[in-house]
């Protein structure tokens, strides 16, 4: 049985290529320009940087880490929530309250002599 000629062309043109690719699998690495080898690295092989954690300010005089150390230290006074970067308090209760990125806890008493001041659109809890 004869092969007609386009069905050997095809092969042929196969075998080449596959002739090649095995070839080119077999050679060493390229040289980069600037003198190292390349490499080639997959997602899945490279880890990325780890984010630097931004560093916890220690609290000033008259504010605390924790809302227990501030119940402790203002009995008979509300604990709040301030916001050291917009110089903003917010009371207990807030959905603020002890969750922006910077911030600590003190008594209300002692927000005014510090420089807050009391939020806008929240109302004092009893």
């Amino acid at each position: 049985m004869r092969l007609p000629s386009r069905m050997v062309l095809l092969i042929g043109s196969a075998l080449a290529v596959f002739s090649a690719a095995s070839a080119f699998a077999q050679t060493e690495p390229a040289q980069n320009p600037f003198g190292n080898t390349a490499q080639a690295t997959t997602p899945a092989q490279s880890t990325p940087a780890p984010k630097k954690k931004r560093a916890t300010a220690a609290p000033k005089a008259g504010q605390f880490a924790t809302d227990a150390e501030a119940k402790a230290s203002c009995p008979g006074d509300a604990v709040v929530w301030v916001n050291t970067g917009t110089k903003v308090y917010h009371h207990a209760g807030a959905s603020a309250y002890g969750k922006t990125k910077r911030g600590a806890y003190m008594c209300e008493k002692d927000t005014a002599a510090a420089g807050f001041r009391a939020a806008k659109n929240e109302k004092k809890s009893s």
